[in-house]
Parts: C-alpha cells; structure tokens; sequence
C-alpha cells in the first residue's frame, strides 16, 4: 500500500479529490478546507461538515444552559452578515484576494472582532474615530472583516441592507463563539478557524493551484 504523500507516514487509504491521489485518513481529516481545497462532491467532507454542525449545535445548547449565549436578537440580515463575517477571516487565512495571515490564531480574531465592534459602535455614535490595535495584523483583521460586510451588502436594496446595530449583533455572535471553542477542553488555538473553514468554499482559482 502507498504512503501518505502529505505526511509520509502512514498508509494513504482515502482517495482526495483536491489532489487526485490516495492520502491517509489522519491527512484528511486535519487539512480538508484548512489546506487542502476539497470540493463539495467529497463524501468525507459532506460528512464531516454534517458532524461538526451537529455536534457544534449540541455543544452551543449546552455551553447556553450552563450560562453562555446563543443567537438572541438574530435576524435574517444578521445571520448573513454574521456568516461574512465569518468568511472574511478564512478568507484572511487564506490569502483570498490579499496576502495571508497563515498562522492566524483564534485569539487574534477575537481581538480583531472586538476591534470591529468598537469602530462600528462609535460609527453608530456618530463619532469619527479609527480604533487601532498594538498588533498591526489585529488591526488589518478588523479592517478586512469591515470592508467585507461593506462590500457584502452594498448593492442590496435598503430595506434588506443590514443596520449598523445588526452588523454589531452579528459580530457579538461571531465573538461570542470564537470565546465557546476557546474554553472547550482541548481546544487549540485554531479550534474555531478550523470549524467555520469546512463551511467556507475555495475560490476555483486557488483550488486549482493545490491540485498536484
């Protein structure tokens, strides 16, 4: 039986579709949407994103009733752009459309999702002031997370554009659950960036360029 061309270790029994070869089921699991750019026909990665949200729903329930915080207040608009929001910081993991911050880490979304918040409170004040973080890679988080959700809705038509209070709602919940992995027992420091990638799709240049 072949190697694993990924770890060079153990036997590579799980076709990859992202890149055409047999890789170990170890591989698979720890790189699928994290590195490796599976497509949505992957039967492990249907089956991984319907067990991650199942288990992230009863982990959520519970960590609530024990005094934590669910999706209270949310609306249709805020799941949205809570969901961009999302994206944004994959995506600056990634490298999509700007250079990458590959080793991001949980802790610094938190940081920049508080960072976000704080500017878009003071945008509701009607103050004109930038909050900065001490970390300039914090501070260009926050920055792409805003001109995300900027860019998400700008062309929707008013009534189904997103208030400022609901962008700020949904940023509570992003943070909210950024805060629930970094508590779980175990957790690494990119337990969350892990979670949400399995719902974040490649973009089809990229995911070509990780074909070998």
């Amino acid at each position: 039986m072949p190697i694993c061309p990924r770890c060079n270790k153990r036997p590579a029994k799980r076709q990859c579709p992202a890149l055409r070869t047999k890789i170990c089921a170890v591989c698979c699991a720890s790189e699928r949407m994290f590195e490796l750019a599976c497509p949505d026909s992957c039967d492990y990665l249907r089956s991984a994103r319907a067990e991650s949200r199942d288990r992230e729903v009863e982990l959520r329930l519970k960590e609530a009733k024990a005094g934590g915080s669910l999706d209270v207040g949310m609306n249709h608009r805020s799941m949205a752009a809570a969901y961009i929001a999302d994206r944004s910081i994959v995506e600056a993991f990634r490298g999509t459309g700007e250079s990458p911050i590959r080793d991001l880490q949980d802790s610094e979304a938190l940081s920049a999702l508080d960072n976000a918040i704080r500017n878009l409170e003071t945008e509701e004040s009607g103050l004109i002031y930038e909050h900065k973080e001490a970390a300039l890679r914090v501070t260009e988080l926050s920055r792409r997370i805003r001109q995300a959700l900027e860019q998400a809705f700008e062309k929707e038509i008013a009534e189904e554009r997103p208030r400022r209070s609901e962008l700020i709602r949904a940023l509570k919940y992003v943070r909210d659950a950024v805060n629930a992995h970094s508590r779980r027992p175990g957790a690494g420091p990119q337990s969350y960036l892990r979670y949400i990638s399995l719902f974040c799709p490649w973009p089809e240049e990229q995911s070509q360029s990780l074909i070998v």
